[in-house]
């Protein structure tokens, strides 16, 4: 069973206690946001795997290469280790709608894996630095550009 799942509020990263110096470090808006969002997706990839221990935090996402883009309702999601990619296609599949004479690609760090390859052996070699596995998907047309 795949679990997708929000969170109510932002994780943000704070300073505690007393500062040794009343001149705040000069930092980059754009530099720190990126640190704070790093840091807020590495707290809730943590927090999901200790609730979560037998499960993979997942981020699934058209990619942004396809011309015609499915968007998908939800991109969080929570899969058991023994999932085949097959049944996360599946699931995928039925979360965007996608039509059935279309081929759907998934891809983990720009790479294809077998259909029958599990989920948590592919998290455990290619997951992100945030924690998190990222999958991106892609659609193709099986029967030729004039099928309707």
């Amino acid at each position: 069973m795949t679990t997708s799942y929000s969170v109510e509020q932002p994780l943000y990263a704070t300073n505690a206690g007393p500062s040794s110096s009343s001149v705040p470090p000069v930092v980059s808006a754009a530099a720190s946001f990126a640190t704070n969002d790093h840091l807020e997706r590495v707290k809730k990839s943590q927090l999901i795997l200790e609730k979560y221990p037998d499960r993979v935090p997942l981020i699934i996402e058209p990619s942004k290469g396809d011309r015609v883009s499915y968007p998908i309702d939800k991109s969080k999601y929570i899969t058991p280790r023994d999932l085949t990619l097959l049944q996360l296609q599946q699931i995928i599949r039925k979360r965007i709608h996608f039509p059935s004479e279309k081929a759907l690609f998934m891809f983990i760090n720009n790479r294809l894996f077998p259909i029958t390859s599990m989920v948590g052996q592919i998290y455990d070699d290619n997951k992100d630095s945030d924690g998190f596995l990222y999958v991106t998907y892609c659609q193709e047309n099986t029967f030729g550009s004039n099928y309707k």
